[in-house]
């Protein structure tokens, strides 16, 4: 075994708090939302890449909004289905 050295423990200075409150928490879930109420709405494939979830967990998340109430509408835009919350 090695022997620690014992050094003496430095006081560390405390400062007064500032004001500035932290920046809010994006959560993957927020992101999710924005996208499908923006004007152009939102593929899986897109929501898959902006919150790095898989495309089954992306529309489980759907499935989820769906039963809490939000009015999920998805249509077909040159060629891709696009997700959008009225």
């Amino acid at each position: 075994m090695t022997k620690q050295s014992k050094k003496p423990i430095e006081a560390i200075e405390v400062t007064p708090e500032t004001n500035a409150k932290p920046a809010p928490k994006v959560t993957k879930k927020a992101m999710i939302e924005q996208l499908l109420t923006s004007e152009k709405g939102a593929t899986i494939e897109e929501l898959s890449k902006q919150t790095g979830w898989q495309a089954h967990t992306v529309r489980g998340h759907l499935s989820i909004l769906k039963k809490a109430g939000a009015e999920i509408i998805s249509e077909r835009v040159d060629g891709a289905r696009r997700y959008f919350i009225k």
